[in-house]
């Protein structure tokens, strides 16, 4: 395979988020002046098939990306899977065991750097559409929408590749998990198979296991996240020293410190108290909050979905002073779209399921694209145009 060169690599996201612009409002026009609950009884809709044609669209989209310093850390990993043969031993079972041995795989069997990232790309984008095929089949499209137009979705696609496909095959371990009977057991299997990929989906997989045994209600787990943000705001360096000093991931204790020799700390996303990752987060916590304590809706796998993402978002919030702290926050931010989509395609919230769904799927969206506008055409010295950002780069 070789690269498709649709678009120039600066513009690749710009694509994307206008791609999804129209798509999302397009849904949402179509949605909102229904007083009905179409969105209940969809299945069979000539859109789930859309569904599946817009992963699979994604997949040759970012899978098939030019290599380029755009997309983040794509060199690192080019570079790293280029040179894979010389670094590798041996089968094992050590620490990410089965990122290293798929990488091997790839580079034994003539895969191409193209087709590696392309193969990344389907485990991401794949895992995601399992997820909303196991869980919400009934509205596969407005499932996957939820999961494609998500506030990281794109960075994970593209940056953080191997957080990003660890994170999707948990995603569906953590699906398979709460359905519970038979698929239990291949939820576990998953779940270690995905911290083969990435070990910090070791937290997410723990606070499924403590939803099911331990945290068996909202309740309990929304006084923990809130209890999070006073614990974090008055003794927040000291419990980044003490999550960093268990060894949970080698990361942390890098991106912990901020003095790191040699290291340029411009390099880091931006550190202090994120105070808008906390609002974006937030978005969750009031559906969760809606659905099982003022609604009081009863539902098992809700239940564990919720309660992993309010256990994931609060260790997040102890650490949030990290640099790179958006790649913990990601954790929690994967079970996001679930989070939001479940209850809304699942539920018999209102009688106007149709039009509620699209004003909140409208805000959920117009978040991600408002965030995607201030990111790119704006500094911290005010504006900066669209005729900076439409100049043409070169890598």
């Amino acid at each position: 395979m070789q690269p498709l060169d649709l678009v120039e690599p600066w513009y690749y996201n710009t694509v994307y988020f206008i791609l999804f612009l129209f798509l999302s409002w397009g849904t949402v026009l179509y949605y909102i002046g229904s007083d009905q609950q179409k969105i209940l009884r969809s299945e069979g809709s000539a859109m789930q098939g859309a569904a599946l044609f817009l992963t699979v669209a994604l997949t040759f989209y970012l899978g098939l990306r030019p290599l380029s310093n755009s997309f983040g850390d794509m060199n690192m990993y080019r570079h790293s899977y280029e040179n894979v043969i010389n670094s590798y031993d041996s089968v094992s079972f050590k620490s990410e065991w089965l990122w290293h041995d798929l990488s091997f795989l790839c580079k034994r069997i003539g895969f191409n750097v193209y087709e590696y990232f392309f193969i990344v790309e389907m485990g991401y984008f794949g895992g995601m559409y399992i997820c909303s095929l196991l869980l919400m089949r009934k509205n596969m499209w407005f499932a996957v929408l939820f999961f494609y137009i998500s506030f990281s979705c794109y960075s994970f696609g593209t940056n953080g590749i191997r957080n990003g496909l660890g994170c999707s095959v948990d995603l569906i371990a953590i699906s398979l998990f709460a359905l519970g009977g038979t698929k239990r057991p291949a939820g576990i299997v998953l779940m270690a198979l995905a911290m083969g990929i990435h070990r910090s989906t070791a937290l997410p997989s723990m606070a499924a296991i403590a939803s099911l045994y331990f945290v068996k209600d909202t309740k309990t787990a929304i006084r923990f996240w809130i209890a999070s943000i006073a614990i974090s705001l008055v003794a927040g360096p000291l419990v980044e020293r003490f999550f960093a000093a268990l060894g949970f991931d080698d990361r942390m204790s890098n991106y912990a410190s901020t003095n790191q020799e040699g290291v340029s700390m411009d390099q880091f996303s931006q550190t202090g108290f994120r105070w808008d990752f906390l609002f974006y987060s937030s978005g969750a916590v009031v559906m969760i909050w809606y659905v099982t304590r003022y609604r009081m809706f009863k539902d098992n796998v809700y239940t564990i979905l919720a309660n992993s993402y309010l256990l994931c978002n609060a260790f997040w919030i102890m650490v949030i002073r990290s640099a790179f702290s958006n790649r913990f926050a990601y954790l929690s931010w994967f079970l996001y779209p679930v989070v939001m989509a479940y209850p809304l395609v699942r539920m018999n919230l209102w009688k106007d399921q149709d039009r509620k769904t699209a004003l909140i799927f409208f805000l959920y969206s117009g978040f991600t694209l408002f965030m995607f506008f201030i990111f790119y055409f704006g500094t911290s010295n005010g504006f900066r145009g669209f005729d900076l950002y439409w100049y043409r780069r070169q890598y």
